[in-house]
């Protein structure tokens, strides 16, 4: 009998968590969807979430709000609503996102039976597993004849460690756009990442997306075609993540112009150096000042939004040379592209000297202190095609920024001490940074 009550006991309490958990666990949701569309909202202008209802209930609640996209150059702004459904469990918690179809003319044309579906489904221990469908899509323009057909969309990501780590991962077979005039096409889109934050917007990681091909195909006219296109991402902080490093590599395997196919091409860029700390305070600068072009205080005199325009320069210089002045080296030490009228190769660097903190404020210019080099190797054949061009390089070419190798035009520069040295001709550098 002692033995029945205790798990009659057991029974109970298990029976207690199973049904008090989801209450729980929507309490915590309703909190972490807060969470997560300020910080959102906070790190960047140009998407705003807006919550307009949540109602929670024990097993389950309704989600209704707006997307709002931001144009960053004027400032428009384009509203998206959307309806969600949460569902509670023990452990974790699902919500299921889908746009308002209706209110919108456009998204019932490329959607009109089966809308975009983005589920979300958060685990007491910290972690969000997002997956995004994107139905297939076909439309026609009965009035000009224009046509959009594009695969089903899939994509999926993974944040856990309080939002601090990232894992995604995105695939679109491919679309097709045509009018009367152009056809553009893509074949099979892969985009994979992961990704550890660092500080703020800054992340570290490795990423890659590759296209199988792309097209643009004009009446009677040039049809381009791209094949293999790949592009490699790696970002590495230092022991204590104050510095970091990036390196990157865009391959193409060929380039079809009509009949010619020629290729491959490689570029290849590398960061390094890059002080945190500043490259934060940059961003931030950089933000601050795009916010205050699209949102201008109207009621500020001329005078005033001079002012105010000043200072934020000032921010912005002094954040540039923190940059600068903790020993940052940004080039691309190989450039390998091919054309039908030969190769284009080539690469450049530019580097600044660690300077002290406490002598950072007083530096004068970023440019007295830069180093850099250029070497770049161009087909004169490229240019025999349009005789207006050629003559303009041949001009350069009588000036000394140019040396003719042949059948190659040759560029060399290097920087140094406010001088730019071009094919051993000495130019000073004026004094703007």
């Amino acid at each position: 009998m002692q033995y029945m009550k205790k798990w009659i006991l057991a029974g109970a309490v298990v029976l207690v968590v199973v049904v008090a958990a989801p209450y729980g666990v929507g309490v915590l949701t309703e909190q972490y969807w807060s969470q997560a569309t300020q910080q959102l909202n906070s790190e960047q202008p140009f998407l705003q979430v807006v919550t307009e209802e949540y109602d929670r209930g024990f097993f389950g609640g309704d989600i209704a709000g707006e997307i709002r996209v931001t144009d960053p150059e004027t400032g428009d702004t384009w509203p998206i609503g959307f309806d969600g459904e949460v569902s509670h469990g023990v452990l974790g918690s699902e919500v299921t996102l889908t746009p308002v179809v209706e209110d919108d003319e456009g998204l019932q044309r490329l959607f009109p039976e089966e809308s975009p579906k983005l589920t979300l489904s958060t685990w007491l221990w910290g972690t969000l597993e997002a997956d995004l469908n994107v139905p297939a899509i076909n439309v026609e323009d009965d009035d000009t004849g224009e046509t959009l057909n594009a695969a089903e969309a899939y994509g999926w990501a993974k944040i856990s460690d309080a939002g601090d780590h990232v894992e995604l991962q995105l695939n679109w077979p491919g679309a097709v756009v045509r009018s009367e005039t152009v056809k553009m096409s893509f074949d099979n889109l892969q985009l994979a990442q992961e990704a550890d934050r660092i500080s703020g917007n800054l992340w570290s990681g490795e990423g890659e997306m590759t296209l199988d091909s792309a097209e643009f195909l004009e009446t009677d006219q040039t049809a381009v075609t791209l094949e293999n296109l790949k592009l490699t991402g790696q970002t590495t902080p230092d022991d204590d993540s104050t510095h970091l490093s990036s390196h990157s590599e865009l391959t193409l395997d060929n380039v079809k112009v009509n009949d010619e196919t020629y290729g491959p091409h490689r570029i290849v860029m590398d960061i390094g150096n890059l002080d945190v700390a500043a490259w934060t305070e940059f961003q931030e600068v950089a933000a601050d000042i795009q916010a205050m072009k699209t949102q201008m205080d109207p009621t500020l005199s001329g005078q005033e939004m001079y002012q105010q325009q000043m200072i934020m320069m000032q921010r912005f210089s002094q954040a540039a040379k923190n940059v600068a002045a903790a020993g940052l080296t940004i080039g691309m030490p190989e450039i390998d592209m091919q054309a039908p009228s030969g190769g284009i190769t080539g690469h450049w660097e530019l580097s600044h000297p660690t300077v002290p903190e406490n002598e950072r404020a007083q530096m004068p210019l970023i440019v007295q202190q830069l180093r850099g080099e250029l070497a770049l190797a161009v087909p004169v054949a490229l240019f025999e095609s349009r005789p207006g061009l050629a003559q303009d390089m041949e001009g350069l070419v009588q000036q000394g920024f140019l040396v003719r190798d042949g059948d190659v035009y040759r560029i060399d520069a290097k920087l140094a001490d406010m001088t730019l040295k071009v094919n051993e001709q000495a130019f000073p550098v004026p004094p703007l940074i």
